[in-house]
């Protein structure tokens, strides 16, 4: 269960990457959103629990203008609803929502047709702490100097490469919107973890190409979560950067 009450310091940045023209993702922190961003030194804020947070990335897909309103859509509407939900069947509840808008809204314009986004994030309220995704965008548990993934991946599992390191992929099996085939199913749970707790949300631009083990080492090293975040970017700009990339760690204090 969670603490009632208290604080959450949230660290955030979001960036096009070295690749791509744009920044299609999208970030939501509380009331807060960032979206179209090209930050180049996260932004840390500090974000009262006296009612439900949602914290969140999203990852537009679908292209350039499509991607971005997807994502800008999704973090919008969890601004929006985030005070108001309560636990598992309600996020699950406003995910579905928001996935029937963007489909409605692609079919309204043929341009954005297949627009859709990941998004994978936490609710932290009086209740407790709960997780959730659609896609291939993380929320990782930081305990102690150890990360815990606790969204589960929308993509096919492929076999690592002869070196060790995981071979990824842009399919994904389900977004929110998007055009995969059969109804979208959100995968919501509560973190059991006892408060305080921490967190590290992104989107697969950073674990696409930094392996969990760099990222603890990272965060463990860094003098603070501003450092620790400027180092997750830079490793994965270092790495090709060849995605938007956007981080969040977040305390529940």
């Amino acid at each position: 269960m969670g603490v009632a009450g208290g604080e959450v310091i949230v660290t955030a940045l979001t960036h096009r990457g070295a690749i791509r023209p744009a920044n299609e993702d999208a970030v939501v922190m509380g009331a807060l959103t960032v979206a179209s961003a090209n930050m180049t030194s996260p932004v840390r804020c500090v974000l009262p629990v006296s009612e439900p947070v949602i914290l969140a990335v999203a990852d537009g897909i679908g292209g350039q203008a499509a991607g971005e309103i997807a994502s800008e859509h999704a973090v919008h509407r969890m601004a929006e609803m985030g005070p108001r939900l309560n636990g598992p069947e309600e996020i699950a509840q406003l995910l579905s929502n928001i996935d029937e808008e963007i489909k409605d809204h692609a079919l309204q314009h043929t341009e954005f047709s297949g627009m859709g986004t990941t998004v994978a994030g936490v609710l932290l309220n009086n209740d407790g702490n709960f997780w959730f995704n659609v896609g291939d965008s993380r929320t990782y548990r930081l305990e102690g100097r150890r990360l815990r993934q606790l969204s589960e991946d929308d993509s096919p599992a492929l076999p690592p490469s002869e070196d060790g390191r995981p071979v990824t992929t842009n399919f994904i099996t389900q977004s929110l919107g998007g055009s995969s085939g059969g109804s979208m199913v959100p995968h919501v749970g509560r973190d059991d973890a006892a408060d305080p707790s921490a967190w590290l949300m992104c989107s697969d631009g950073l674990s696409d190409l930094v392996l969990p083990e760099e990222m603890e080492r990272m965060i463990a090293e860094a003098g603070s979560d501003e450092a620790a975040v400027h180092a997750l970017w830079q490793a994965a700009m270092e790495a090709g950067g060849k995605d938007n990339i956007s981080i969040l760690l977040a305390r529940r204090v």
